[in-house]
């Protein structure tokens, strides 16, 4: 049975009624298979069929600096859409916004209703502040990757979890690139042209899922396939 909200909103938003087959999500990777059997107040459901997801793999978790105003929200519902694992608001010598703990609170809300939307059966965890240190702590499985202009196009590693780094709109300065690069981080480019965060955070963090998916396929580009290249 479902009640409040959740109820209107089948009812009313979705127009959802007697004889519907709906999805359940617990955000933990449980997947319900119902049928609406009445819809009324509340919603009488009968269950066809319970479906477990593992997480995506690799675990992406983008740090990043904190766009200003609705853009984080953007953001948050774009990663969510895109696979992330993780968003954690990064400290950075440029950064200009610091987000409290109500707008983290009210930007959770944000990742389950994007969750909803894109039918993914885990939630996006959205994290505390995190200092630059924090961020280039070395971990066992994990890889360190710091979103830079300056760096190669991403390579997957086959690594467990891949910590995206993104800065601020003013970029990384000098001794971030350093303490990055001192600290075993890979510095890699995600596209041609300079990037918003709200933007730059979900393309990077698809960039590494599609490639990490593809090398555990065992997918080759053409670029790296001799039978493909001309000549």
């Amino acid at each position: 049975q479902v009640s409040g909200e959740e109820a209107e909103h089948a009812r009313k938003a979705k127009r959802l009624s007697a004889g519907a087959a709906v999805e359940i999500l617990n955000g933990r990777g449980r997947v319900i298979d119902a049928e609406i059997v009445e819809a009324r107040r509340d919603l009488v459901l009968r269950i066809v069929a319970l479906r477990d997801h593992p997480p995506l793999a690799p675990r992406v978790e983008v740090w990043s600096a904190t766009p200003k105003g609705g853009r984080v929200d953007q953001m948050i519902d774009s990663l969510s859409e895109v696979g992330c694992a993780r968003w954690r608001p990064l400290d950075t010598e440029w950064g200009v916004v610091e987000p409290r703990d109500t707008k983290l609170a009210r930007l959770e809300r944000v990742a389950r209703e994007a969750s909803k939307q894109c039918g993914r059966a885990w939630i996006m965890d959205v994290g505390e502040r995190a200092s630059f240190a924090e961020a280039l702590e070395r971990e066992e499985r994990v890889k360190i990757v710091m979103a830079d202009a300056s760096g190669e196009p991403y390579e997957p590693s086959g690594a467990e979890v891949v910590r995206l780094l993104v800065g601020p709109e003013g970029g990384w300065t000098v001794n971030e690139r350093r303490r990055a690069e001192e600290a075993g981080a890979v510095l890699c480019r995600f596209g041609a042209h300079a990037m918003r965060i709200e933007v730059a955070a979900p393309v990077a963090a698809a960039i590494i899922l599609e490639s990490e998916r593809r090398a555990r396929a065992g997918v080759r580009s053409s670029r790296h396939d001799p039978e493909r290249s001309p000549g």
